[in-house]
């Protein structure tokens, strides 16, 4: 099927993935009302959305999606990948104090099988303070940010302090640049030092528990 242009190809790639936009906002880690302007309304696809498509969904052709040239698909992406991640069944991830995530010291309980190949490791997410964009037994993969990498703005990310780790929409801060505001539907947001972050890894995957 052809599609006119990348709006639509954005749209196609979404109800491929069987993702709403409350469900997509989750996954690619844009704020649910910025990403409802660019696809159900009037406003313009931007690339930080089409780079978070790419990001999360790497089997997607970025020329089919950018250009419209060739298939959605890569063609060495259209059978179940053959690689794994680690997965962490005991590392809930919420406002606790536990220690902060160290990959050298905590042993993955198994590894998972996913068509993504950007995740470092997935596992469950406890606590409420991101719902409903992501809830509590949801599974979400991470990928850590790499030196000189910058935070997207109001992208969802775990944060990793010395204190504690925990999953927030992060900010910039207009006034002062040492600064992430931490951001959540459920909880007052609050402002974070850099300086204080161990560890900062953006969210790409999410496998949404159903009831």
């Amino acid at each position: 099927m052809k599609f006119r242009n990348i709006k639509e190809r954005v749209v196609a790639v979404l109800k491929e993935k069987g993702l709403n936009v409350n469900r997509a906002s989750g996954v690619l880690g844009m704020p649910q009302r910025t990403l409802n302007r660019q696809v159900n309304e009037g406003g313009n696809v931007t690339m930080e959305l089409v780079y978070a498509i790419i990001d999360c969904f790497p089997e997607i052709s970025p020329q089919w999606l950018v250009a419209g040239e060739g298939e959605m698909y890569r063609e060495d992406d259209r059978v179940t990948a053959e690689y794994a991640v680690p997965f962490y069944s005991d590392l809930p991830v919420s406002a606790g104090l536990r220690d902060a995530f160290d990959p050298a010291r905590e042993t993955p309980g198994s590894y998972i099988s996913l068509p993504s190949k950007n995740a470092d490791f997935f596992f469950p997410v406890s606590g409420t303070s991101m719902e409903p964009e992501i809830n509590p037994g949801d599974i979400i993969g991470v990928r850590k940010l790499a030196p000189g990498e910058n935070i997207v703005h109001g992208g969802i990310y775990m944060v990793v302090t010395n204190d504690t780790r925990m999953i927030k929409r992060c900010y910039y801060d207009d006034h002062n640049a040492e600064l992430i505001w931490c951001v959540s539907p459920n909880f007052p947001s609050f402002p974070i030092k850099k300086s204080d972050i161990c560890a900062i890894f953006r969210v790409v995957n999410r496998i949404e528990t159903l009831s």
